[in-house]
């Protein structure tokens, strides 16, 4: 009796999201065509074109799926600046684990998704109780959103050479040995220690920001 043969399961954009999303953690964002995800799915080329209009959506469509895989938590007991910390270090966790998202981010324009507006709904939420003009808070989110994309490029940088994952500890240490009679200000603070155990460099940077954030509001933190 002839069996017949198996059907491919259906095509969805969120589907072919997710492969192409498998094909950027794999190889890198470059790596990404609709010919490379269609060959992971079993597909033709030209049936990936009913869901997806060409790259730039394509791309448009993987950072929104991954932007709800790491969506912000419940703010609930949370204050403005608890929150800018929670965003904070979910955005570092998904860029880490997801690097190409670096550059996807940077180079197909937004509006990306449902889920890219979600989550820029929740930080300008978090902002709400500082009082703050729209154009302020929008300009917030995005020098800390460049801390932190400019974090993660740092760290991912130095990790292959064997470095800590902390750039400042990395760079007093490359320049201990380095002449520095001339520049003394310099010379002092590559002298003074660092502490290498209990510090967080990322959450120190981090409220640098949102020191200044505080002074430009108008509510108490």
């Amino acid at each position: 009796m002839s069996r017949r043969p198996r059907t491919a399961a259906p095509l969805t954009r969120e589907g072919i999201a997710a492969a192409a999303i498998m094909v950027a953690d794999e190889h890198g964002i470059d790596a990404v065509s609709i010919r490379r995800v269609a060959e992971r799915l079993g597909s033709g080329t030209m049936s990936l074109y009913r869901h997806i209009a060409g790259k730039d959506d394509l791309i448009s469509a993987m950072v929104d799926q991954v932007t709800g895989r790491y969506a912000y938590p419940d703010p609930e007991g949370m204050d403005w600046r608890a929150r800018m910390h929670a965003l904070a270090r979910t955005d570092w966790r998904m860029f880490l684990e997801h690097p190409w998202m670096l550059d996807a981010t940077s180079s197909v324009a937004p509006p990306f998704g449902t889920e890219s507006f979600a989550a820029m709904e929740w930080a300008l939420e978090a902002l709400a109780p500082l009082g703050l003009e729209p154009h302020v808070a929008a300009r917030v989110i995005m020098t800390v959103n460049t801390y932190v994309q400019g974090s993660v490029r740092v760290v991912l940088g130095e990790r292959g050479d064997g470095q800590a994952d902390d750039p400042g500890l990395n760079w007093q240490r490359r320049l201990l040995d380095v002449d520095l009679e001339r520049f003394p200000r310099l010379r002092r603070l590559v002298r003074h220690p660092v502490p290498e155990r209990g510090r967080d460099w990322f959450v120190d940077g981090l409220d640098v920001i949102l020191d200044g954030v505080q002074n430009r509001g108008r509510a108490p933190a």
